[in-house]
């Protein structure tokens, strides 16, 4: 006789199907080393990629390279884009670049972070809702981090559901986290409540954002390169 044995692990359960998958619509290699993160601008609809080697890229929107920003720094992770000021992360040293759209570095704002040294801020995006950046840090501990305009810190709490982040954006009211250890996306409400994940079928996934049809934008560091994908949420 033939028994079938259930194992019952204590795992959150989480609905991968609102977004049924993942459909490729293109892929291009890009000219950029190890590139962090990508940020779509609807104000000139424009992209923007930052790199692990600390430059600021304008692209257009199969990645090809525009413009560069002079100024170098060191370990850029994340990049965003508000009321025509691009919002760039180093992580090493936990600064946030300010620039103007023409690249040209406006400011420099350094924020209070301890963690370990490669283990801070991977993320920033603006929620409309809570008027805040948020930052968030990439591992041990993941902590979402809220700014107020003048990036004084409004509110922080740790995020315990997923081994890493790696990306996070602003869509049509409600945000999208990318994690590269566990090749997902989270989206979420602005209150943080989880809605959805989906799977990822992308090597070493580091950043992400949305074009101004809809279309999933994600970086791969390590083969750099740009993937476009349609996904119904």
């Amino acid at each position: 006789m033939k028994y079938l044995i259930l194992i019952i692990l204590n795992i959150p359960i989480y609905n991968f199907y609102i977004c049924q998958s993942l459909t490729l619509n293109n892929s291009f290699e890009l000219t950029i080393s190890e590139p962090s993160d990508i940020f779509h601008s609807l104000e000139n609809q424009t992209f923007y990629i930052v790199s692990d080697n600390g430059y600021l890229h304008q692209t257009s929107s199969n990645g090809e390279i525009l413009k560069t920003s002079k100024f170098r720094g060191s370990d850029f992770e994340a990049v965003f884009s508000k009321d025509s000021i691009i919002y760039v992360v180093d992580e090493m040293f936990r600064i946030i670049h300010q620039f103007d759209i023409n690249l040209e570095l406006i400011k420099s704002i350094n924020l209070n972070y301890q963690g370990a040294r490669n283990k801070a801020f991977e993320s920033i995006t603006y929620l409309p809702k809570r008027k805040s950046f948020l930052l968030i840090t990439e591992r041990d501990p993941i902590l979402f981090r809220e700014y107020d305009h003048n990036f004084i810190l409004k509110n922080e709490f740790k995020y315990t559901k997923l081994a890493d982040i790696s990306s996070a954006t602003y869509y049509k009211d409600y945000l999208y986290i990318l994690s590269d250890e566990d090749r997902c996306i989270v989206k979420m409400s602005q209150d943080f409540e989880e809605i959805s994940r989906v799977m990822v079928p992308v090597i070493n996934p580091e950043g992400l954002t949305f074009d101004s049809k809809g279309n999933l934008l994600i970086v791969s560091d390590n083969r750099s390169k740009l993937y476009s994908y349609s996904c119904i949420w």
